[in-house]
């Protein structure tokens, strides 16, 4: 049994069309929605209907943790393939069947990653790590390798799809929650390798991806805090040092500032500290309360 696990939080209306390409373009893969704590209608509005299933989280655990919580209920319940999806993605028919035929032990694969509102790009044909600052991205267009037999072998696998047998699932592990959402699938990644899973991308496979749809308003800011954060925690798991950190925080936390209002740069100071001060106390999981508070207070004052 391939089992997709589709992770909604407030995104009822994409999570219900990337169910239904799934639907209609596979007639075996069953489907699991995760609801993240949102309670937005999608489980009601799913009830019933054939080859879905649906698990109620009380609150919002996370990319990590709402996943965690899909993948073991997939295991618990026989899957042989589990595929992790973004709930704003949207899956052509038979990519999943192929996905699930190049998921054998010991390989985690995704595809090729196309943007939803522009299907002749690419968002993610493989990811690079890059040493020693043991910061992980996306492969360039212009960098990525030919195709051997249809695959691409990549450093690190992208979250918005990733298909593994249920024995790869269990020899790798879970997500890691420190992480709460970014670089959580970069560090499962590391793990898979450094227990002699090979990681591919399927060139011939393609899904459409709107990309952060959930990134508004508070969320955004949230997710340049998360960002930050989990970047320096990565960064150390990788194997880099301290050095690179200081680099990293640079680069992504302080270097945009200046293009900025006053407003914008004190907002992208107190995020960045944040982060920091969460990182070196070894605050992880869901981003400290008064900080979501804050955020949400400035979502009601637009900045430049």
């Amino acid at each position: 049994m391939h089992v997709a696990i589709v992770l909604n939080w407030h995104g009822r209306a994409d999570t219900l069309e990337c169910v239904r390409s799934i639907l209609d373009g596979d007639a075996d893969t069953e489907v699991l929605v995760v609801d993240n704590g949102s309670f937005d209608g999608v489980v009601e509005t799913l009830a019933g209907t054939p080859r879905v299933s649906t698990l109620q989280l009380l609150r919002n655990l996370g990319f990590s943790g709402g996943m965690n919580r899909g993948i073991e209920w997939a295991l618990g319940h026989g899957a042989d393939t589990i595929t992790i999806l973004n709930n704003d993605t949207v899956v052509p028919p038979g990519a999943l069947p192929r996905l699930a035929s190049l998921a054998a032990d010991a390989i985690a694969v995704s595809p090729t990653v196309f943007y939803r509102d522009d299907p002749g790009r690419i968002w993610f044909g493989g990811g690079t790590l890059d040493m020693p600052d043991g910061y992980p991205h996306h492969t360039a267009q212009a960098d990525l390798a030919s195709c051997v037999n249809g695959v691409r072998v990549t450093d690190v696998l992208a979250g918005c799809c990733i298909t593994a047998s249920a024995p790869t699932w269990r020899a790798v592990g879970l997500f890691d929650e420190r992480f709460f959402l970014n670089f959580e699938d970069s560090e499962w990644s590391l793990r898979a390798r450094s227990r002699g899973i090979r990681l591919l991308v399927a060139c011939d496979v393609r899904i459409l991806h709107a990309v952060s749809a959930s990134f508004t308003g508070a969320a955004a800011t949230l997710g340049s805090f998360y960002f930050l954060r989990n970047g320096l925690l990565f960064s150390k798991l990788a194997g880099a040092g301290p050095a690179a950190r200081v680099r990293f925080l640079r680069r992504f936390g302080l270097a945009g500032l200046r293009r900025r209002s006053w407003r914008g740069r004190s907002r992208g100071l107190v995020v960045a500290g944040w982060a920091a001060a969460c990182y070196l106390t070894r605050r992880f999981g869901e981003a400290p309360g008064a900080l979501r508070r804050r955020v949400t207070r400035w979502a009601s004052q637009p900045t430049v």
